[in-house]
């Protein structure tokens, strides 16, 4: 949907030097769309492919009760964009690595990466549907690295924190939502995409790495949801306890 966005990141591969042999416009919606465009896939590149990001998605926030109508939609679409159609490509991709591997000497298969969030393994309210499609892929890709790794198939997350991309950047750079998020990221600022794409080149290059869940978001979820309190006053002559606290240590003897 966002046509600007796709030329720019055409644009951006060939001015460094690489190469976009095109851009297929797919509606993850429909099951039946998403095997129409692996198809065009297998055909441009002959059957073979490396590496495959599972980066499109839908951030739905919607209370349970307000899910429209008897057809849920919100739930349905939210689950076959970000769960069901990464599951369709991925399942469609290892066959053409598995092919791969079975006719290359140099051991050939390939990566997947599953952009998830870290609503997968921790959210809040009005998410129902955004952190179960994250949670499930989540565990898709633990089985899945499972799964595939005899294939020499590899499948990974990265799960991003608060990151301001192309939809979101003029909101989050509101002072008023500055203020509410920072307080919560302990190394004081959000993320960005160029160190969401780093951590997908890295999981490309270490071919160790499988089933793995790589969070990036500045510390956010390491931290309880509690107070922030002051810091402690440091302790006197080195010991954290005072003299009144002080454990006894052995035995004495007076006569």
């Amino acid at each position: 949907t966002r046509y600007d966005g796709v030329q720019s990141t055409k644009k951006h591969i060939i001015d460094n030097g690489g190469v976009c042999d095109g851009i297929v416009q797919c509606d993850f919606r429909k099951p039946e769309n998403i095997r129409h465009m692996m198809d065009i896939v297998e055909e441009r590149w002959g059957g073979e492919i490396d590496i495959v990001v599972n980066n499109a998605g839908l951030i739905t926030k919607l209370a349970a009760e307000d899910d429209g109508n008897m057809n849920f939609d919100g739930w349905m679409d939210t689950i076959q964009v970000n769960l069901n159609a990464p599951y369709q490509i991925s399942t469609i991709a290892h066959g053409m690595m598995k092919n791969q591997q079975r006719k290359n000497d140099n051991g050939g298969g390939g990566h997947i990466i599953n952009i998830s969030s870290i609503h997968g393994s921790i959210s809040v309210e009005w998410m129902s549907a955004y952190a179960t499609s994250k949670a499930g892929m989540d565990r898709m890709t633990a089985t899945l690295a499972s799964e595939w790794a005899k294939d020499n198939v590899r499948v990974n997350v990265v799960a991003p924190g608060i990151v301001p991309v192309e939809r979101t950047r003029e909101v989050l750079a509101q002072k008023e939502v500055q203020d509410m998020w920072l307080p919560h990221l302990p190394v004081g600022r959000m993320g960005t995409v160029e160190e969401c794409a780093h951590s997908v080149v890295y999981l490309c290059e270490n071919e160790w790495t499988t089933g793995t869940i790589l969070t990036l978001d500045g510390g956010m979820t390491a931290r309880a949801n509690m107070p922030f309190r002051p810091k402690p006053v440091a302790p006197v002559g080195g010991s954290s306890h005072s003299d009144d606290d002080t454990p006894v240590v052995g035995a004495s003897f007076e006569e």
